[in-house]
Order: C-alpha cells, then structure tokens, then sequence
C-alpha cells in the first residue's frame, strides 16, 4: 500500500460511481418514506379532529345536564308549557262567547 491510497482528497473534480440499481433502490426508498411519512401525518391530524369533535360533543352534553332541572323539565318546555297554557284558556273564552252567541 503506498501512502496515496490512504489519503482522501475531496473536491470539486472528485467523482463517486454508483451503480444504478443502488441509486433507483435509494431513490425508490425515500420516495416510499416520503409517502409513509405523509399518510401518518394525514392519519394523525385525521384523529386530533376527530378528538376536538368529540370533546366539542363531551362539552354539549355537560352543558344540556347542566342545564336539565331536578324534576326533567327544560327551561324551553316550561317556555312551551305556557304558551299551550295561553292557547287553552284563550280556546276556553272563545268556546264560552260562541255558546253565549248561540242561545
């Protein structure tokens, strides 16, 4: 062995031969990484929103327990509760003066 075969010289005129098998196996190679990469990007960001939705979903029920009254009435049935109320008794008064009218 002479002492050129062990010095590395690296420069602008340096050449590296590489068969073109290996050089398509590499390109090959990260062109599948590349795309393993981004379908569990794609597979991640997927589940964080399917994770927001559901805690959105979570909250909304909380809130709609929180919200329920002791005795299983909600504030929007008692509202509808006054108005079928309103309309019975406003029927009653209409019945009474057809009665009245007709005898």
């Amino acid at each position: 062995m002479s002492k050129n075969d062990t010095d590395f010289k690296i420069g602008e005129g340096t050449d590296i031969t590489i068969p073109l098998r290996n050089l398509l196996s590499i390109i090959g190679g990260v062109a599948v990484a590349v795309i393993g990469y981004f379908h569990i990007d794609e597979r991640i960001m997927l589940l964080e929103h399917e994770q927001v939705r559901m805690l959105d979903d979570i909250n909304a029920n909380e809130i709609w327990i929180d919200e329920w009254e002791s005795d299983g009435i909600l504030p929007l049935d008692v509202e509808q509760n006054m108005k079928i109320q309103f309309l019975e008794t406003r029927l009653e008064e209409l019945d009474g003066k057809i009665k009245e009218q007709s005898k």
